[in-house]
């Protein structure tokens, strides 16, 4: 199960490439009704995102049953705009969602935002930013914040911008390998690893990986 639950997230990485302002709570209350317009795009939205300029990012600890309500979905309109590879399928049900989570004003050249998603898939939390141009196309995008797990498998990511336009995270896989014969406490192994997400002038992404160490432990 790990080894697909990787592959799956390896899928998903590979795809993508806290000090908030949250938006009046009153937006609660507003109804994600999508412009209908030949011409939508993202920005018709912004008012709808529960945040603004975020430079710190994590995944919230809300669960998938309680989570529902505290951000405003996509729905099938939006979710053709935020994705437009043609991958994915709106499905509008269930644990597969998506939500609005921040609106960033970062640069004033490109359309930019972050959204949260549950994959069950891959049991995993992804929270993306995603670069558009002002006509609506992406032209990048990349993973700020992940929380996956499965059957004693886990990968956790969070981290913040640096810069105007680096993007440090902090990413920790870890693994249930065995027991302890003496004490019986779990064996952990995995891997921590530091990664830089630039965003360049032209909007696209480029990532570096400039630290990793190896975990091993007992709990």
């Amino acid at each position: 199960m790990k080894n697909n639950l990787v592959a799956t997230l390896a899928i998903l990485l590979l795809l993508g490439c806290n000090d908030s302002t949250p938006v009046a709570d009153e937006k609660e209350d507003i109804v994600l009704n999508a412009p209908q317009t030949k011409n939508a795009s993202l920005s018709d939205y912004q008012n709808l995102f529960k945040y603004n300029n975020l430079d710190t990012f994590a995944i919230d600890s809300f669960n998938w049953d309680t989570r529902i309500g505290k951000y405003k979905e996509l729905d099938s309109t939006s979710f053709k705009l935020v994705w437009q590879d043609g991958k994915r399928e709106f499905i509008g049900q269930g644990y597969d969602r998506d939500y609005l989570y921040s609106w960033q004003s970062r640069n004033p050249e490109f359309v930019e935002f972050t959204v949260l998603t549950q994959d069950e898939s891959s049991y995993c939390d992804l929270l993306y930013y995603i670069i558009q141009n002002k006509e609506g196309k992406t032209i990048d995008k990349f993973l700020v914040a992940t929380g996956c797990g499965d059957g004693g498998w886990s990968f956790q990511s969070s981290g913040r911008f640096i810069s105007d336009s680096t993007y440090e995270a902090v990413a920790v896989e870890e693994e249930m390998v065995g027991f302890d014969q003496v004490d019986g406490s779990e064996l952990i192994e995995g891997d921590s690893t530091i990664t830089h997400f630039t965003i360049g002038k032209d909007g696209k992404v480029s990532e570096k990986e400039i630290f990793k160490t190896k975990i091993s432990k007992k709990i």
